[in-house]
């Protein structure tokens, strides 16, 4: 399986940061975010492809060209990078690797924020016991999410993002950005979440919209997760 890590990003919320070090290279507890993340790679991943954009020499610079990977049972990955050019959202980054993931099913998860081995290697399970399904990690909260909340079925399929100003759905489930799909999300047609953005998850997710019916669509399995540290703020770096 190969991994592909969302890194093309600014943000632009962590301050006077941003102007000179990518998100994904900034430090947590003595570790860039990407070590971080790589550190907890399932055994299954064979290569590594990281989508670049803003300052993304520094991130080439700081990661390299392959890691090694015995200690979570693997062995050397190869390490691909991948320019979006334009900042478009997390849909168009992951469509730059479009040609490099070829056949393969693939894993992705964004550059900044933090999971955990456990997660990932469920999710890895997850979608193999499952004839290769997608598979999507989620939280649950307590607190209330107004936006882009995570729609299941009675099945337990993730199938719809919905928004909840009112507080309507009393289930608070928050897509964490990792995932894992296959190549034919490719067929989909990029979807807009806003007027310079294509968004990753309402583009996989049109599968489920429309094709309830059709006994051979993806279906979207769920796997709760035990941790997943967002970075948002520098206040988030701090504990």
């Amino acid at each position: 399986m190969k991994l592909v890590i969302l890194a093309a990003g600014k943000g632009k919320r962590m301050g006077e940061s941003s102007n000179h070090t990518p998100k994904p290279i900034l430090k947590y507890k003595g570790k860039t975010l990407i070590h971080h993340k790589l550190e907890q790679l399932p055994a299954d991943i064979d290569e590594i492809i990281i989508v670049i954009g803003h300052l993304g020499e520094k991130i080439v610079e700081a990661i390299g060209h392959s890691y090694d990977n015995s200690q979570n049972g693997g062995s050397i990955i190869p390490i691909t990078y991948i320019e979006q050019k334009e900042q478009l959202g997390s849909a168009h980054s992951l469509w730059q690797a479009k040609d490099i993931i070829g056949n393969n099913p693939f894993l992705v998860i964004m550059g900044d924020d933090l999971y955990s081995k456990e997660d990932l290697e469920e999710m890895v399970a997850k979608h193999k016991d499952n004839n290769e399904s997608w598979v999507a990690l989620v939280e649950k909260r307590e607190k209330h999410i107004p936006y882009g909340k995570c729609i299941l079925d009675e099945e337990g399929y993730l199938i719809d993002f919905r928004d909840d100003p009112h507080f309507n759905i009393s289930e608070n489930l928050m897509y964490t950005g990792a995932c894992i799909l296959t190549p034919e999300v490719f067929d989909l047609p990029m979807v807009k979440v806003n007027p310079t953005e294509y968004g990753l998850p309402h583009t996989f997710i049109q599968e489920q919209r429309h094709n309830l019916s059709n006994t051979d669509r993806k279906n979207v399995h769920v796997v709760y997760t035990r941790y997943w540290k967002r970075i948002t703020t520098p206040e988030d770096l701090l504990n």
